[in-house]
């Protein structure tokens, strides 16, 4: 009975904290939504002073997400001391106590990242444009639009970090924070896949949820944002067709792929407890 007072405090502040964060960067992207005209009215550099502010809180918010995810494992950890051996805590402590299975969950985390911050163009690398594109600048610096877009993807910030070699970073709220939640799920879910894997224990159908959450996870970032910022900034050139048509599917990509990607590591926890539980079955009691 102690030791579950030890674990519940770590796993309850982590999903607080967690939570608390991503709802900050939420109710945040929606206030500067509705007031995004009355931004846009005070000069440039009134705006970039805003839009500064924004993203320091923004940026305490995600410090927020993270902790509470570092949180959240080391009470998921704990599971191990608390649990039977048969039951879905007791398999995902396992895994996530697992340094082998923690290093190919961290290296596919971080791999993800990279291929998400391209898909979902926080980084731009336009090598076909024409320099003329970027004239008057030729050093790193930054700017900054007030409006006009939807929830979360206002204001937007790009950082020129080589404008002579075509590659900039474009930011916008939920960008911002998807990139950290997304490559977090995706991260827990290679952890729980391969200790299965491992163990011979996963299925096929908690193989497809968990793939098809990672494939819809990388679209959970506004494909549109970066095209649409240097479509303004530079009379249309950033903008793509695959942008544009995939641009009213955000929401549903986030509506799909989240939950697949929070679910799916309990899948394949329940999978691996039913094949234990079939390898060593529980006799039943005699009458």
């Amino acid at each position: 009975m102690q030791s579950r007072h030890v674990a519940s405090p770590n796993l309850a502040v982590g999903a607080l904290f967690f939570a608390l964060g991503c709802g900050w960067v939420a109710l945040d992207s929606a206030t500067w939504y509705y007031g995004q005209d009355l931004y846009a009215l005070h000069d440039q550099q009134t705006i970039l002073s805003l839009v500064q502010r924004y993203y320091a809180v923004e940026a305490f918010a995600i410090c927020a997400v993270i902790a509470g995810a570092y949180l959240t494992y080391g009470g998921m950890k704990q599971w191990s001391s608390i649990g039977k051996p048969d039951s879905i805590r007791f398999i995902l402590a396992d895994s996530l106590t697992s340094r082998r299975d923690l290093k190919i969950g961290t290296l596919a985390g971080v791999l993800y990242a990279l291929i998400y911050l391209f898909v979902s163009s926080i980084i731009v690398f336009q090598p076909g444009v024409n320099s003329g594109a970027w004239s008057g600048l030729s050093a790193l610096s930054w700017n900054a639009a007030a409006c006009c877009g939807s929830v979360g993807t206002v204001p937007a910030v790009i950082v020129y970090l080589a404008p002579q070699a075509h590659l900039a970073l474009q930011i916008v709220p939920f960008d911002a924070l998807f990139a950290v939640v997304v490559p977090l799920l995706v991260g827990f879910n290679v952890v729980v896949a391969a200790h299965a894997v491992r163990n011979k224990d996963v299925r096929e159908n908690a193989r497809w949820v968990s793939t098809f959450g990672v494939l819809a996870g990388l679209f959970t970032g506004c494909p549109t944002c970066a095209g649409l910022f240097l479509a303004g900034a530079f009379g249309g050139v950033g903008a793509t067709s695959l942008a544009v048509a995939l641009a009213p599917y955000q929401m549903l990509f986030v509506v799909i792929s989240i939950p697949l990607l929070a679910l799916s590591p309990l899948l394949i926890a329940h999978n691996a407890r039913m094949a234990l539980r079939a390898a060593c079955p529980i006799p039943s009691p005699r009458n």
